[in-house]
């Protein structure tokens, strides 16, 4: 390739980093790109290491991966990862305590290296989450990468996957080698993306020995970095794999105790208000994942916000909507609550679908109850 091609593919690749706005992904190209052009044009690559020398400094842990820079497919030139550093957290995943347990000693075994070496024993290297979407294992692997004070570095498989499946297997070689470069947490989302492929009998052969290398990756991997399986589909996996990773965790829908806490955590600036309404939700919002309830509760304040009204108008006229296919159970609490609102009958039956006559009913056998409660 000539001088001038080099600089056009160089400047293409540059300013695909420069949108992607990863200050250290470029000095690390630019270094790569001085030692390239040292002999043949001792200009720029001079000029080039006095832009570098007048830049600041970063101190984050990607600033200098040894001239690694984010591998690219070579075919769609599309980046075959996505890297995070640092990464932020709003809020922790809300997890059951044995699972927030072993994910909180993956963090705790760094800061006891001398003690575990001492033992014969490393950190944990590789972690498989299975679980279905939605139930916080991106949300995990993110908070493990914050707590570790490590890039996040997600490969994106529908990216690597390529027709040609002999790529496929150099592509992911290049984001593991990558992600090796410097202490990360690696992420290899929908894991069963690779398992699935194996079931096509005409490429049977090849996707067999995708798979041998990622396992070989597996046993492999360097225990200055984390990496992390997760996939919706446990089942489709080879049994070999699962014997790979250093731990297994599975990741269950929220329990109830869990659905009442991130709705506490979703509408913090109207609990109260709401607090009333809590154990309807969780019993009416039963069986969705926590990405569910994020997306509702985030709908429901956008419409208060752009209607003007409060949210928890926006809120009945939502849970109106679900208690059509909900239970009588669950129609009759919502009718005393709003009752106790001071809702018309009218307004009560059409929101919830039961009749007036009913609701009146209902109220008149709470207020007889009241009134013995009170005579006691």
């Amino acid at each position: 390739m000539d001088l001038s091609s080099k600089l056009s593919e160089n400047m293409v690749q540059l300013a695909r980093l420069g949108l992607q706005g990863r200050p250290q992904d470029i000095q690390a190209y630019l270094r790569q790109s001085i030692r390239r052009f040292r002999q043949q044009n001792p200009k720029l690559a001079h000029d080039l290491s006095e832009l570098l020398a007048l830049a600041p400094t970063s101190l984050s842990p990607l600033r200098d991966m040894g001239g690694a820079i984010v591998p690219v497919d070579a075919d769609s030139r599309l980046a075959l990862a996505k890297t995070e550093y640092p990464v932020v957290l709003v809020s922790e995943p809300i997890l059951n305590a044995q699972l927030a347990l072993r994910l909180e000693q993956v963090v705790q075994e760094r800061g006891h290296l001398s003690a575990l070496e001492r033992q014969g024993l490393g950190p944990t290297r590789s972690l498989m989450f299975i679980g279905p979407p939605g139930v916080g294992k991106t949300m995990s692997a993110r908070w493990l990468a914050e707590r570790l004070d490590r890039p996040l570095i997600t490969l994106d498989l529908a990216t690597v996957m390529s027709s040609y499946l002999g790529k496929t297997g150099s592509n992911i070689r290049s984001v593991l080698e990558y992600a090796k470069a410097v202490p990360s947490v690696l992420l290899l989302d929908e894991f069963d993306s690779i398992a699935k492929r194996r079931d096509d009998e005409g490429d049977v052969g090849e996707l067999k020995r995708l798979v041998t290398v990622l396992l070989q990756e597996v046993d492999d991997w360097p225990s200055t970095s984390l990496l992390i399986a997760a996939t919706n589909h446990g089942e489709l996996l080879d049994s070999a794999v699962w014997r790979r990773f250093d731990d297994v965790l599975e990741f269950d829908p929220p329990s109830n105790g869990e659905r009442a806490a991130v709705l506490q955590r979703l509408f913090a600036e109207d609990v109260a208000q709401l607090e009333p309404w809590m154990p309807l939700l969780v019993n009416l919002w039963d069986g969705q994942s926590f990405s569910d309830l994020t997306r509702m509760v985030q709908w429901i304040r956008r419409r208060a916000t752009i209607t003007n009204v409060s949210v928890l108008d926006v809120l009945l006229e939502r849970i109106g909507h679900d208690l059509r296919s909900g239970s009588a159970q669950d129609r009759k609490r919502a009718a005393d609550l709003l009752a106790k609102g001071g809702y018309s009958d009218r307004a009560i039956s059409e929101l919830v679908g039961i009749s007036r006559d009913t609701i009146r009913k209902s109220r008149t056998k709470n207020s007889d109850v009241e009134m013995a409660v009170t005579n006691g």
